[in-house]
């Protein structure tokens, strides 16, 4: 545009922003009357760039001197309030190129976290754009923790820096299941996955365990729902109680032994049976108490005895060695010089007894007779007495023409152990028969022995007599055909001769 203005030089310079347009300026005018000056001067308006920065960003309106500026519209950026210009908009062009920089606020975002089951997780406010640090996930009884999800129920995640908006994001989980175990005497019976919060009546439960030297008596420790966690159950057992029953004990009375499972025995002292050794228990009776009832039989060794025969004297009878309550076969009597056998005190047993015994012989002292045989000698009566005892000997027999010699064989001096005959040992005597001839010729003694034949001698002659006989004593006497006991004293009988003179 122009201004009126009446000059009558050329202005030497022009208003900042404007410019002389010659072709079209009149360099004449007059002073007005408040002594101003008027040209009249075309003059143009220079048109400069009004620049508007915008992160870097720049755009350029070219706009003349003094032309009112038309604001430019507030700028948008994500993340931030647009905070205006720097410097600021003039109202009009100024006489220069303008650069505004736009200018910002960084906006703060909420992100606020919802559904976070047992977690509180502060909403995070910061900065756009600045790193966001995520929070831990949250956790919930009985859940794992799934992830997040933005409002329209869409997976995302925590973002890296804060956006550009407040936003919720919500977990998501997935229910747990936990290991439900059922353990029996320390080791696991059974196991199962249960999910959280499942009540007792719809949770798994295994078969019966079996338990050795136990009765089982249910589970222990079911919840009411399932926890958020792995949870045990333990068995509950009732020990059982078992007996040992002991058999074949002999003569020793055991009681059995009931007592829990698996406690310690107390062996019984061994049991003992007559005749019999005590070897063991079959089977052996258990360290500690077995999950049955058991009968234990009592092992026996037969035991051997010894019978030892005393023979008090008599001849040896060999001992008897054998198993207890075996049938004794009884040994031959034994035999004793002087006695009879009467048998063995104690009685010799049918059997064998239980222990060694010693027994012995018993005897009956015999009687024996000594008969004495005289062998025609006076009688002498036989001696019947005790064996062994004194023996008195008779007096001697006599017998008629000889001399008792002994006893053959002798007469013992105590009496033998048997019946004995001894006989009479006879001297036969010499006996003399002598003549007395009374004057007549001699006739020669004959001695010999008793009873022997006797050779009657020549008669004896004597003068004027005839041998008459022989006289023993007065009496008359056969001359002896054998020699007589004692011999006899003849005497010569004479008849005197009678002669006849002639």
């Amino acid at each position: 545009g122009t201004t009126d203005a009446v000059v009558n030089v050329k202005p030497a310079t022009v208003a900042e922003g404007f410019a002389l347009n010659d072709e079209k300026s009149v360099y004449e005018g007059t002073v007005a009357a408040d002594n101003s000056l008027v040209l009249k001067v075309y003059i143009d308006r220079i048109s400069y760039n009004f620049k508007t920065v915008v992160d870097g960003a720049e755009t350029s309106t070219a706009y003349l001197y003094g032309a009112t500026i038309v604001a430019p519209a507030d700028p948008v950026k994500i993340g931030y309030t647009f905070a205006g210009w720097t410097p600021e908009v003039p109202a009009t062009m100024p006489a220069s190129d303008v650069t505004v920089t736009a200018q910002w606020t960084i906006n703060k975002y909420t992100i606020t976290f919802g559904n976070t089951g047992d977690s509180v997780i502060a909403p995070i406010t910061q900065d756009y754009g600045t790193a966001i640090t995520a929070p831990e996930n949250p956790t919930k009884e009985g859940y794992t923790f799934a992830g997040w999800v933005d409002g329209n129920g869409d997976p995302t995640t925590v973002p890296a820096t804060m956006p550009a908006e407040s936003i919720t994001i919500n977990a998501t989980w997935n229910i747990n299941s936990y290991k439900l175990i059922y353990k029996s005497a320390g080791v696991n019976h059974a196991e199962y996955d249960v999910v959280y919060g499942t009540a007792a009546a719809d949770m798994p439960v295994p078969e019966e365990p079996v338990r050795e030297g136990y009765t089982f008596k249910g589970w222990q420790g079911i919840p009411a729902t399932m926890p958020a966690k792995d949870t045990t159950v333990t068995a509950n057992w009732a020990i059982n109680q078992y007996t040992i029953t002991f058999a074949d004990t002999g003569d020793t009375v055991i009681a059995p032994i009931t007592q829990n499972y698996n406690t310690d025995i107390e062996v019984p002292e061994d049991p003992t049976k007559i005749g019999y050794t005590f070897a063991g228990w079959t089977p052996a009776v258990p360290a500690k108490m077995p999950a049955e009832n058991v009968t234990i039989t009592a092992q026996w060794t037969i035991n051997q005895y010894t019978i030892t025969f005393d023979t008090d004297g008599g001849s040896t009878v060999n001992s008897i060695t054998q198993d207890y309550d075996t049938a004794i076969t009884a040994p031959d009597n034994p035999t004793k010089t002087g006695y009879t056998f009467n048998g063995w005190s104690p009685e010799l047993p049918a059997k064998m007894p239980a222990g060694d015994m010693t027994v012995t012989a018993q005897w009956t002292i015999n009687e024996y007779t000594i008969t004495f045989d005289t062998d025609g000698g006076s009688e002498v009566a036989p001696i019947t007495q005790n064996y062994a005892t004194d023996v008195t000997a008779p007096a001697n027999p006599t017998k008629t023409g000889y001399t008792f010699a002994g006893w053959t064989p002798e007469v013992p001096a105590t009496m033998p152990a048997e019946n004995v005959t001894v006989k009479a040992q006879w001297t036969i005597n010499q006996y003399t028969i002598t003549f007395n001839t009374d004057g007549g010729s001699d006739v020669a003694p004959i001695t010999q022995n008793y009873a022997t034949e006797v050779t009657a001698p020549e008669n004896p002659t004597k003068t004027g007599y005839t041998f008459a006989g022989w006289y023993n004593g007065d009496v008359e006497v056969t001359f002896p055909v054998t020699m007589p006991v004692d011999g006899m004293n003849l005497t010569a009988h004479w008849t005197v001769n009678n002669y006849k003179v002639t």
